[in-house]
């Protein structure tokens, strides 16, 4: 008697047993194919998933780099303006761009004969460049007057100048441009400060002088 069950799979040991063989070798083969299939599959999903990150991962990393980069350019760009811009108001000779602790300040006028006096001063032996030799001469009492500059960067390396200059009683002045003083002192480098020395028989005299009722005019 068979009895038969309608709706169910036999199990596998059952087709085994009803199977000669050459069919259970086969099913065996089919067994395996569809088993590497699966894993293939699997496998294929896995790379893909990999690689779909980084690209991802590549994709953001050079988004990120490139506006760190646009943001680089973006600050070089606006502070190198910026730095056009102050050196063009120096350069014009804008009294907005001055530091108002450069006091008193020579107009072009007087910057143009204090400058031409230290050019002389400077062939004559009665120049000292530097804001450390301006200081010794008015410690040792040599001192004429003294010019610094106002683009001293910061400007407070050259302001116990003025303190020293009014306790000793002698004129001092700024000037605008510390390449323009570096360039009357005779050097290619910028002076932020430099004192005209004293010489009783120096020809520059009287042109000191007047040099110096200038600057006192100034402070008044």
């Amino acid at each position: 008697m068979t009895i038969t069950v309608l709706g169910c799979v036999p199990p596998l040991s059952l087709l085994y047993m009803d199977a000669s063989a050459d069919g259970v070798e086969e099913m065996a083969r089919s067994a395996l194919s569809l088993t590497r299939s699966a894993l293939a599959e699997r496998d294929n999903e896995s790379c893909f998933f990999v690689r779909a990150t980084g690209v991802h991962r590549f994709i953001t990393r050079y988004h990120v780099e490139n506006r760190a980069a646009r943001a680089l350019a973006t600050i070089s760009v606006q502070y190198s303006n910026a730095r056009g811009r102050e050196k063009e108001r120096y350069t014009k000779g804008d009294e907005s761009a001055t530091n108002p602790k450069a006091y008193p300040l020579a107009d072009s006028a007087l910057t143009a004969k204090i400058l031409n006096l230290v050019q002389q001063a400077a062939n004559y032996k009665q120049l000292r460049k530097g804001a450390n030799e301006a200081t010794k001469t008015l410690n040792r009492g040599l001192s004429e007057f003294v010019v610094m500059a106002a683009d001293a960067e910061p400007l407070e390396i050259v302001l116990h100048i003025p303190l020293l200059c009014e306790d000793k009683n002698v004129p001092y002045v700024f000037v605008r441009s510390k390449q323009a003083l570096g360039r009357a002192c005779g050097v290619s480098r910028p002076i932020i400060a430099c004192s005209i020395t004293v010489n009783e028989g120096s020809q520059l005299k009287p042109q000191i002088q007047s040099v110096q009722q200038e600057i006192e005019r100034l402070l008044v």
